[in-house]
């Protein structure tokens, strides 16, 4: 399990006297990590400043009729109060641009106004007659006239003027292939996300929405149904944070729209309003028959919510930073993994022969003649031992080699297989069903000279005995001591 911990970090030792390793390779790598990043940085800058600035969701709220929730809140329930402006024409045809019908013999009615002119004249005569319908009542709505109605309360008649008693539809009025049609037109809402101001703008003077409804020369009964829409803007900590306190959703707009309807034939009771409920004809006696009967009423049990929220220029750093903290944290993972751990141990452990043990790889190092004698000198006498005889000396010199004209000494040499960009790289990917491989086995002797001395344990153990070794016997020079000892205050002093 423990070769499957990615999280652990790693202790951080100097190497080379500097902080890191650095490498050509690792400078490359990051050469290239710049030109990518400056890359997805124009990529991002370049979708930013040519697509839309604002991101949004839709979402179909159910609310029930139980909890109220539109009722509940002010605003919604405000909405589903408004007033809106309608205007109604009815066709024989299913465009608008169709045949549209101007005669008489058609009547748009509000109904709700009709009831009251009923009721209030029943109330007023107390007489059991037929009511007298005019073409200058209130009741009557002309066709492409403006009209400003209640959202919930929106009751439509289409009457048919008859001949008398015989409600048959004159032959100028009949349809053969077609139905006729009432379109309801409405001052509605349009959405526009990227609008920076307000995402649901009112739509301009005399432009409307159409509801279209179809109808036969039988009584049909329309109900539509006004959907309530909830536009959220997304804010910050501090936007919300002062909504909270002044006790407002200033980020909240509403609006509405017809969504849907239904079309039912009517089984006979609504067709006997004009007569039995309504008791209307007209200045000549004419009564009149009931062909569409049109009710609007907002949707309680759902709601449709948008909420939106603008990428900023702040927005998109974050997301280059992000993606550019990924991508670098990747290729480190890789990079040491792959290449930087095998090629730091292999150099360390060739600094250590060459430059400190003096041991030459694969090439002699000549040493002049004029240099200095180089020799390393084994002191015995670190015991403290006033009787012992004179300390003896090992000297341990170059080899010279008198051939030639000057005189040359060589130090030991190693004849080490030199390994390339390559062999460090596949390390972990070679197996021994590849062959032996004297450059692989290098690194593999390498690796572990490092995981032996450099743990823990061991350099704590190491330190443990020449502590204890200091305790024991003492220096053979103890200027030696003092001298590193003045040094590094003298280097303290300059800092």
């Amino acid at each position: 399990m423990r070769r499957l911990d990615f999280i652990s970090g790693s202790p951080q030792l100097n190497i080379f006297k500097e902080f890191t390793n650095r490498t050509n390779l690792g400078g490359a790598l990051y050469l290239i990590y710049i030109v990518v990043l400056i890359l997805l940085a124009i990529i991002y800058l370049f979708d930013y400043f040519s697509n839309d600035k604002y991101k949004f969701n839709y979402t179909l709220v159910k609310t029930g009729f139980k909890d109220q929730k539109l009722k509940k809140d002010k605003r919604m329930n405000s909405m589903l109060n408004t007033n809106l402006e309608f205007y109604f024409m009815l066709s024989k045809d299913a465009t608008e641009v169709g045949r549209n019908i101007y005669n008489n013999n058609f009547i748009i009615i509000d109904t709700e106004k009709l009831n009251e002119e009923v009721w209030s004249r029943k109330q007023r005569d107390e007489i059991d007659d037929f009511y007298v319908l005019n073409s200058n009542d209130d009741c009557i709505l002309e066709q492409e006239k403006d009209y400003t109605k209640n959202t919930g309360d929106l009751y439509l008649a289409v009457l048919y003027r008859c001949n008398g008693l015989d409600c048959t539809i004159r032959e100028e009025d009949k349809i053969i292939e077609s139905s006729y049609y009432l379109f309801v037109g409405y001052r509605g809402f349009n959405i526009e996300h990227q609008n920076p101001e307000k995402p649901i703008q009112p739509l301009p003077d005399k432009s409307y929405w159409i509801q279209k409804i179809q109808f036969i020369t039988n009584t049909n009964i329309a109900y539509i149904n006004w959907e309530l829409v909830e536009y959220e803007e997304e804010q910050g900590i501090f936007g919300k944070t002062y909504d909270n306190m002044a006790g407002e959703n200033s980020n909240k707009y509403y609006g509405g729209y017809y969504k849907s309807k239904d079309i039912y034939t009517d089984d006979g009771h609504v067709k006997g309003l004009p007569e039995n409920y309504w008791k209307i004809k007209d200045s000549n006696g004419n009564h009149f028959a009931l062909l569409l009967y049109l009710e609007s009423a907002p949707n309680m049990s759902e709601y449709e919510k948008y909420t939106r929220k603008k990428t900023s220029f702040l927005d998109v750093l974050a997301d280059v930073s992000a993606l550019a903290s990924t991508v670098l944290n990747l290729m480190a993972l890789a990079y040491r993994f792959l290449y930087e751990r095998n090629y730091g141990n292999y150099k360390i452990v060739e600094n250590i022969l060459t430059k400190k043990m003096n041991i030459n790889i694969n090439n002699q190092q000549i040493i002049k003649e004029d240099d200095e004698k180089l020799k390393i000198e084994l002191k015995t006498d670190l015991i403290d031992n006033s009787n012992s005889e004179e300390n003896e000396k090992i000297d341990l010199t170059v080899k010279e080699d008198n051939q030639g004209e000057g005189k040359k000494r060589y130090k030991e040499n190693l004849d080490l297989p030199t390994p390339t960009f390559f062999d460090f790289l596949f390390n972990k990917l070679y197996f021994k069903c590849f062959g032996h491989s004297s450059k692989q086995a290098l690194i593999d002797s390498c690796n572990d000279i490092v995981a032996k001395y450099v743990t823990i344990e061991n350099i704590l153990y190491n330190q443990v005995k020449l502590e204890y070794l200091w305790k024991d016997y003492k220096w053979n020079n103890p200027q030696n001591e003092i001298k590193q000892k003045d040094d590094l205050i003298l280097n303290l002093k300059e800092k």
